[in-house]
């Protein structure tokens, strides 16, 4: 009975030791990852991706409340940016009909009346942006100039 205890101490100790070592060796694995069983390393995500829009009612578009409208970029196609949503223009119930859209101009920047048609939300990143792969910046300058508010 003394020799299966004194075999079993010393593989404890034999492990502990192994153990000891393979830690001196370890890189520091980002917070999240996980190593499964068969000593696959899974990384934590890098990024999340924003949550899908799903508002609706009026005041929305796109699935986008209208503050989210109002922060995002126009962007054109390859997600070059276009210019800036400034504002969202509504009927008389309160539904999005197009959007008011600052681009940058010389001598000074105009704002443009974009209306809804071709336009789809799309994720940069962590944010949505608004897309019309269609259009160009000049294509953009040609659209009816609204007044910036204030003025």
């Amino acid at each position: 009975m003394k020799a299966p205890l004194f075999m079993l101490v010393a593989a404890s100790a034999l492990v502990g030791c192994s153990e000891k070592d393979s830690n001196a060796n370890q890189v520091a694995l980002p917070v999240g990852t996980q190593i499964a069983d068969n000593g696959v390393v899974e990384a934590p995500p890098t990024g999340s991706a924003p949550t899908i829009p799903t508002a609706s009612g009026a005041g929305t578009a796109f699935g986008m409340t209208t503050k989210q409208l109002e922060d995002a970029d126009l962007l054109g196609a390859g997600n070059a940016k276009l210019g800036e949503v400034e504002r969202v223009t509504t009927d008389a119930q309160g539904s999005v009909n197009g959007l008011v859209v600052e681009v940058d101009s010389e001598p000074e920047d105009r704002e443009v009346l974009l209306p809804l048609k071709g336009i789809e939300p799309v994720a940069v990143g962590n944010e949505w942006h608004l897309r019309a792969s269609a259009m160009t910046r000049e294509q953009l300058l040609t659209l009816p100039e609204v007044k910036p508010a204030g003025r």
